[in-house]
């Protein structure tokens, strides 16, 4: 553990840390300064203590004297080695400035720098060996260039108190601007909640839940959840409202054009239809940028980890652990890659490529829904709890689809469409509801009324958080033939259901957005992380093909270890019970990395 400089006998945490130490011999605040100090007997030592000590530190490195901030990328650092800077290292030029100081630290050291370890540069000044990192250094090298972190702690009060919702979570805000390259622009605040671990002496640290969507409030899911499959003993639990969504400058976009729009997620067959989707689109980005004014442009997932950077530095944690889920996993990622020494372990749980390519995501997307479908009747056929009988379920499907494709499948009197039929079907199976799914076949084949959920009022105005996908992911078709031949890659690997809504409705909405590249898919070197990321997918969740999971788990090699789940659903898999909780609270709280190629069994679903 670290200890304060001339009081070994006082080798505290960092959290200890954080209170006046005049019972240690000092009066030293680390977070007065924003810098955190420690020295080490050993490399090995201060590696196992600090993922922010460089790698290339050796290992028998020795009287390691090391400060860092915690609102930036600058390190200064002393050391001695028999065999110096190690290999790895070559000569050159200094690299940017050292910006901190300590008594140990020789003031002209950066004219005597003559080696690059990474981001690092160093030097030999007598006996000893110097090194320093600058932020400006580390920024350029990971697409944070001019982000600042600005310096504030959270005011936290009691949540508000709401009939049903447990007590025990504290509010907050952080403020932060709205275009990180400006920030001394425009601020807005960034809503967050927290729930304090239940046993204090026993907390690992903070567990940042990044939640999914877009348009999940991480803060109603805090303030709504005070159990997380025992993660609440060990761990602080805190979230936000992403940037764009509930508490922290929602997105409002008009809510006619939005509706129909969602009630219409069926491909477009034609050039000229395509056309008319596209000016739709287009007409109902401009009226979002109207109704939300600048942080419309700004929702991105670079934007939103630069967001939890912010959080984090707040909070006053040297490194943090996350929880993201659906997509959530997105923010997780680009978080991991842009301030990946500052994440003591990462769940990923139900992950999204954000390097997937246009057409793999409609196609691996109706793929998965198909695939879901067909375990819905799978356990149909064996199942007395099955609504339709003795009725092959497949069947039943294609009879009613038919009739939906030709406008003749009715419900109550009124018309079900194909888009809506798989619609429908798709949220059924995330749960997934299999009796539910069952009822509702058998309902539309027999021609009984099905009950559906009442629409409420509809003001101008709703909040959408969508658009962000379209930044974040290279889903828009550059023309009508690039779509059409979308599509039909979509139908060939689908053939029964033909299409996914959730993909055709993103392919709809991003034709409103300028097209982006394709991102780059992240690589083993530009995730900082010291422990492998963990992944956990179910293998027939049809919100997120396990396709993607495998994709991530190949581009990130040995930072990420993925399990599959042999089971359903798109739920969180802390909330699931038996091994899947059990994989995801072994890693959180012991760093236990499962073996590659591992497979669990998941949970059974309600009334299966």
């Amino acid at each position: 553990m670290p200890r304060i400089p001339r009081t070994p006998a006082c080798a505290l945490g960092v959290a200890a840390l954080a209170v006046s130490l005049t019972a240690c011999g000092g009066s030293y605040n680390p977070f007065d300064d924003h810098q955190e100090k420690a020295t080490y007997r050993t490399g090995a030592e201060a590696k196992k203590d600090r993922a922010s000590v460089p790698r290339w530190l050796p290992d028998d490195a020795r009287d390691i004297s090391y400060v860092m901030s915690t609102t930036g990328g600058d390190r200064i650092m002393r050391f001695t080695a028999s065999g110096g800077f190690p290999a790895s290292c070559v000569r050159g030029e200094p690299q940017g400035k050292p910006r901190l100081a300590a008594d140990w630290f020789p003031s002209d050291v950066a004219a005597k720098a003559d080696v690059n370890c990474g981001t690092w540069s160093g030097a030999r000044v007598g006996g000893a060996l110097y090194a320093w990192q600058d932020r400006d250094v580390v920024s350029g090298a990971r697409d944070t260039a001019g982000v600042r972190v600005p310096e504030q702690r959270i005011a936290w009060k009691a949540c508000r108190a709401e009939e049903g919702v447990p007590k025990g979570a504290d509010c907050g805000i952080v403020r932060v601007p709205v275009d990180w390259r400006k920030p001394d622009g425009k601020k807005i605040d960034i809503a967050v909640a927290r729930r304090s671990a239940a046993d204090p002496d026993r907390r690992v640290g903070t567990l940042v839940f990044l939640p999914g969507g877009p348009g999940s409030s991480g803060v109603d899911t805090v303030r709504a959840t005070d159990t997380w499959g025992g993660l609440e003993r060990r761990f602080d639990i805190v979230s936000l409202d992403p940037r764009g969504v509930g508490a922290s400058s929602p997105v409002r976009c008009p809510a006619k054009p939005y509706v129909a729009m969602a009630r219409d997620k069926k491909p477009a067959a034609t050039a000229a239809e395509f056309a008319r989707e596209r000016e739709r689109a287009g007409a109902f980005a401009e009226g979002c940028a109207r109704a939300s004014g600048p942080v419309a442009a700004h929702t991105d997932a670079t934007s939103v980890s630069h967001d939890v950077e912010a959080v984090r530095a707040a909070l006053g944690e040297d490194r943090v652990s996350l929880y993201g889920h659906s997509y959530g996993t997105v923010y997780g990622q680009r978080y991991a890659q842009l301030y990946g020494e500052r994440v003591r372990a990462a769940v990923l749980d139900g992950v999204m490529d954000p390097a997937v390519g246009r057409r793999d995501f409609n196609v691996t997307s109706a793929r998965a829904l198909e695939r879901a479908f067909g375990e819905f009747a799978r356990w149909c056929e064996r199942s007395d709890a099955c609504a339709l009988g003795d009725k092959d379920p497949r069947a039943v499907h294609r009879r009613v689809a038919a009739k939906a494709a030709d406008g003749t499948l009715r419900n109550d009197g009124k018309q079900v469409t194909l888009a809506a039929l798989n619609g429908s079907l798709d949220q059924m199976l995330l749960t997934p509801s299999w009796p539910v799914v069952g009822e509702y076949l058998q309902a539309l084949d027999s021609g009984k009324p099905w009950q559906e959920d009442g629409e409420g009022p509809v003001g101008k105005l709703l909040p959408v958080a969508d658009q962000s996908v379209c930044v974040d992911l290279n889903l828009r078709a550059p023309d009508a033939a690039a779509y059409l031949a979308d599509q039909k890659a979509a139908r060939a690997a689908a053939p029964a259901f033909g299409f996914s809504p959730n993909a055709v409705g993103y392919a709809h909405l991003c034709l409103g957005l300028p097209e982006r590249p394709t991102p780059r898919p992240a690589t083993p070197g530009d995730v900082r992380t010291e422990h492998p990321m963990l992944l956990i997918n179910a293998r027939h969740d049809n919100a997120t093909p396990v396709d993607w999971a495998r994709s991530v788990a190949r581009h990130l090699g040995d930072k990420a270890a993925l399990v599959e789940v042999d089971g359903w659903g798109h739920g969180a898999k802390i909330f699931n019970g038996g091994a899947e909780r059990k994989a995801v609270t072994d890693y959180l709280t012991r760093l236990t990395t499962p073996a590659p190629g591992t497979v669990i069994k998941g949970s059974v679903p309600p009334g299966a």
